[in-house]
């Protein structure tokens, strides 16, 4: 019984070291490839390039920043020519941009990231639930934590004229993806887990329009684009001057899409644009001496401050998603956007101004794959995306690994057992 137990133990001990050894090496990314030396922007610029070239199918326009200036600029079409003035649907990174006007108005005291969102809603309610609704709050919203569970998503509408009214559309989306409900309701125990919610940002929406007494365009505009000098970023891109082409997957023409969810997917803007965006979460010492300050550096630290997690891993902040550490007690942090064949991304490395935006059609994932590379060239660390990819596979070698060990084990003690019986 006792050698059964040291047996055990020891068995035990060394699978536990197994298991933290993979944990670990998972995290730090340890055998995952990289394209360019870490630090080297010339290779990393070399390699980036050569990926989105290789891989396009549509339109890209790619710039890569260090400590807030433009290093690499690239641009590439099957088509017409884009460059970085030109728009481009950007579909959720828009939720970002959008979360940005919201603590507008939460330093300007109109809105309360704490308190229930019925507090501000006179033209719509949410539907009872099981829960309590009151815990519905901005800030759960804001991070996909609120509960909603309508599974938006949004294919858009195919004319203005169709788009149908908001207070409507979060009754029942016309628009939604198949085999989801489109139904804004709390069907979840509000601040228990992530969920990631287009209604949310459609909710944010009709929060905006009721306590600005304006539409949700024009608080925008007013708050965030005309203080930043956005001057090519809208909700309306049949009024873009410089509208990229819409490749599909197979290098057709598409239309670009009308949408009723502007805070969830339906801004349209250029790299040039996003990168003004951007710049505010720039270090205060490397900032133009004009960047116009839209928040505090307060409200900054607070939207990428973890909200929400998965698999124990912080993932979203208030609007701004948690991609890997920087390793400097802070994040790499941003948002993504996909429909159908549109694609993406941008992302900024607050303690330094590094930065990496990706604006493309034709392609599902061309623009969060090569932000993927560029956030480990730029930390060393995988991101979410990597992390999701790599854990099925990691706890596949740590189930091999427990049972050669094991086994191994039970053959070193057959092996001990004959020898003693000679």
């Amino acid at each position: 019984m006792i050698n059964f137990l040291k047996w055990f133990s020891l068995i035990f001990l060394i699978m536990t070291l197994w298991l933290i050894v993979n944990v670990i090496s998972t995290n730090q990314g340890w055998f995952v490839n990289h394209i360019a030396p870490q630090g080297n922007n010339v290779e990393f610029s070399k390699a980036i390039k050569k990926s989105i070239s290789e891989k396009s199918k549509g339109n890209a326009v790619m710039l890569m920043v260090e400590k807030g200036n433009v290093i690499t600029k690239y641009a590439i079409s099957k088509g017409k020519p884009v460059d970085e003035h030109t728009v481009f649907g950007v579909a959720s990174v828009g939720k970002w941009v959008a979360a940005v006007g919201i603590m507008k108005l939460v330093e300007q005291g109109k809105l309360d990231l704490d308190k229930p969102v019925s507090n501000y809603l006179t033209r719509w309610k949410l539907p009872p639930s099981s829960f309590n609704n009151d815990n519905v709050t901005i800030r759960r919203l804001l991070s996909h934590t609120a509960g909603i569970t309508d599974g938006l998503g949004h294919n858009g509408f195919e004319s203005a004229d169709k788009v149908q009214p908001l207070v409507e559309h979060l009754t029942l989306a016309k628009d939604a993806d198949e085999d989801v409900n489109g139904k804004v309701a709390v069907g979840i125990e509000p601040g228990s887990e992530f969920k990631y919610s287009g209604g949310s940002y459609n909710l944010l929406q009709l929060i905006v329009e009721e306590v600005t007494a304006s539409s949700f365009e024009g608080y925008m505009s007013k708050a965030i684009f005309k203080p930043l000098d956005m001057k090519n970023t809208t909700y309306k891109h049949d009024q873009a001057t410089q509208l990229a082409e819409y490749f599909d997957e197979s290098g057709d023409i598409r239309t670009y899409p009308y949408y009723t969810s502007l805070a969830a997917t339906g801004l349209y803007t250029t790299a040039s644009d996003l990168l003004k965006f951007i710049a505010i979460y720039f270090p205060e010492h490397i900032q133009k001496p004009h960047t116009t300050k839209i928040l505090t550096q307060q409200s900054l630290k607070e939207m990428r401050s973890p909200q929400a997690s998965s698999m124990g891993i912080n993932i979203w902040g208030l609007g701004a998603m948690l991609f890997s550490s920087n390793n400097n007690d802070d994040y790499i942090i941003g948002h993504g956007g996909q429909s159908p064949a549109l694609n993406a991304t941008a992302r900024i490395n607050p303690a330094n101004g590094n930065a990496f935006i990706l604006l493309e059609t034709g392609n599902r994932s061309l623009a969060a794959d090569s932000a993927t590379m560029w956030t480990l060239w730029e930390t060393g660390n995988p991101d979410i995306y990597m992390l999701k990819n790599m854990i099925p596979i990691m706890l596949k070698r740590v189930l091999i690994g427990c049972v050669l060990i094991l086994i191994g084990s039970l053959l070193l003690i057959l092996k001990t057992r004959r020898k003693s019986a000679k």
